[in-house]
């Protein structure tokens, strides 16, 4: 059960929790309400449907991501260093990934499948990535359709890691994948 005095911020928690052990589609109201431990009735003073606490965990993963990224633009000079900063998110990441795959992926691909503004917001959380991973590959001194080529090959390949990850259940392979990562972010 989430750890916050706000209703509402229990509630997203909740829901993106579940959406990424269960799926959006068997996620219901009712199961957000009792991991959250809100009671059913005041899950819709909050959300009316189900399709509105979609868009807060959606809203609430773009908000993660940007405080990530607003992170390690202010924390790491260089943005080589920033971007295997990334890397090390994501294998820090690798048992709930191994688990349940990429938050993000699943939640893309299934929202894909059933709603067209669901998933297109779904869908702004991985532009927002591509453009971050873009822009310090611009910073390193690639024009940019090179840095958006760069950009979606190492998005490509951290999804692609995931569900392989996921569907083996095997944290180590993404390690194993991300020291080659590593490597070749240092030959770019």
């Amino acid at each position: 059960m989430p750890r916050t005095s706000n209703k509402r911020e229990q509630l997203v928690q909740s829901a993106r929790d579940l959406i990424h052990q269960q799926g959006y589609r068997h996620t219901t109201l009712a199961d957000i309400a009792a991991h959250s431990a809100v009671p059913l009735g005041n899950v819709y003073y909050y959300f009316k449907t189900k399709d509105d606490i979609a868009r807060a965990v959606i809203n609430e993963h773009r908000v993660s991501f940007a405080d990530l990224f607003d992170r390690l633009d202010t924390d790491i000079a260089e943005p080589r260093g920033r971007l295997h900063a990334l890397l090390d998110v994501i294998d820090a990441m690798k048992n709930v990934t191994s688990e349940s795959g990429c938050p993000i992926g699943s939640l893309c691909l299934e929202l894909n499948k059933t709603d067209g503004p669901l998933a297109n917001a779904a869908g702004e959380i991985v532009r927002d990535q591509l453009d971050w991973v873009a822009q310090q590959f611009v910073a390193l001194n690639y024009d940019a359709e090179r840095a958006g080529s760069l950009a979606t090959e190492l998005i490509s390949q951290l999804q692609g890691l995931s569900l392989l990850s996921n569907a083996l259940h095997d944290p180590a392979l993404i390690t194993a994948q991300l020291q080659r990562l590593h490597r070749w972010l240092d030959t770019v």
